[in-house]
């Protein structure tokens, strides 16, 4: 039997990671669709069998750096979330890490997004994720009194609702927004609504 070297296997995995990371920062700035296999190679300092590696196809590779970009967000928000205390600012630190990832995604990388099935499913299924936890968030906060007394299910799928459309690139044109703006308004909208008036629910 090979026994590999861990540090050969931990060599390798930094480089991995590293090429993710390339891809990653050239898909959010151009998109996948004009950058072809070639040139991402070229730019990347790498092979296009390396690039193979990571997935068999382009729109594969996207997929994956997509799936990453994604899982990354979710996984910081909910860390950031269960760190906190007050159901607020569990909110806003479980929605942070997405307005912030997404600040340099270009117009062009939201319309291959969105013209991709696979892309826009993958995307759609990130926010049903990140709303379950909202929601979860929500109802500890009604519970406990911080919020005005709305339905938990509801203020997710309103927020689901919402996200869908505003990443949209025809919204985001029309209303001169980049994505990052678009969450972020979403976020004030949603621990806005939420905030207990003063006085509200005295005898």
């Amino acid at each position: 039997m090979v026994r590999r070297n861990p540090d050969s296997r931990s060599r390798h995995s930094d480089r991995r990671e590293l090429l993710l990371d390339g891809l990653e920062e050239i898909f959010l700035k151009e998109g996948f669709r004009a950058v072809t296999v070639e040139e991402l190679a070229s730019r990347l300092r790498c092979s296009r069998q390396t690039l193979y590696r990571v997935a068999p196809s382009k729109p594969e590779i996207f997929l994956t750096v997509l799936d990453r970009f994604l899982s990354r967000i979710r996984a910081e928000g909910r860390e950031a979330a269960y760190s906190r205390a007050d159901p607020m600012q569990r909110i806003e630190a479980l929605l942070e890490p997405g307005i912030t990832a997404t600040v340099p995604a270009s117009r062009r990388f939201t319309e291959d997004v969105d013209g991709y099935e696979p892309a826009r499913l993958l995307l759609a299924e990130h926010q049903r994720e990140r709303m379950r936890l909202l929601r979860e968030i929500v109802d500890d906060g009604i519970s406990r009194g911080a919020f005005s007394g709305f339905h938990a299910h509801l203020v997710a799928e309103v927020m689901v609702a919402a996200v869908g459309r505003v990443s949209r690139p025809d919204f985001l044109a029309e209303a001169r927004l980049s994505m990052s703006e678009a969450f972020d308004e979403c976020s004030r909208l949603i621990r806005l609504g939420l905030a207990r008036t003063s006085g509200e629910g005295d005898p």
